[in-house]
């Protein structure tokens, strides 16, 4: 599945990762942030609390972290790092559902994007990605969006652009053991 999920995603230009742990998360995610020419980045407070092992690893490594606390705040951050709840095969698509403003607001207004998932939440088909999607509609905040690459928009003239409305540049790191 995940060579069918790289292939799906690469074609619309997004970076694929994988590494075994939080702490290597850590070492892959540093790498992107020194080659966007950042010393800092936003991180969704829910991956934090579930990957504690990357924020320490991410320290180690002089990368600040910072999470936002609303929309204003995540507005134009030269990168942004997220939760994937699940990601799909078929499509090549993740799912992101975050149980904050602030934590949504990395996915939608920051420059560039990782998307951290664990690997055993790659599913074959849209079909299977929808019980967690029912799980995300019925949280009391219930925000859910498939992420399938860069944010594109084209005119009236059909010239294409690409992340005017979202990342221009998204990266998903699938990570065997989240720690």
């Amino acid at each position: 599945m995940l060579a069918e999920f790289t292939a799906r995603a690469e074609v619309v230009g997004v970076r694929i990762g994988r590494v075994e742990d939080g702490a290597a998360a850590a070492i892959w995610i540093a790498g992107i942030a020194d080659e966007l020419e950042t010393d800092g980045l936003l991180a969704s407070a829910e991956l934090l609390g579930v990957a504690p092992g990357m924020a320490a690893g991410l320290a180690a490594a002089g990368v600040a972290v910072a999470t936002p606390a609303g929309p204003d705040e995540a507005r134009d951050a030269p990168l942004g790092v997220s939760l994937g709840r699940m990601a799909v095969a078929e499509t090549g698509s993740v799912l992101l559902a975050e149980a904050t403003l602030g934590d949504r607001a990395i996915g939608l207004l920051s420059l560039a994007q990782i998307i951290v998932t664990p690997l055993d939440a790659l599913v074959p088909s849209l079909d299977d990605a929808a019980p967690a999607l029912r799980e995300a509609a019925r949280r009391p905040v219930g925000m859910a969006t498939l992420v399938t690459g860069p944010s594109r928009t084209a005119d009236i003239e059909r010239v294409l652009t690409v992340g005017v409305q979202g990342p221009g540049r998204v990266f998903v790191l699938f990570v065997d053991r989240l720690d």
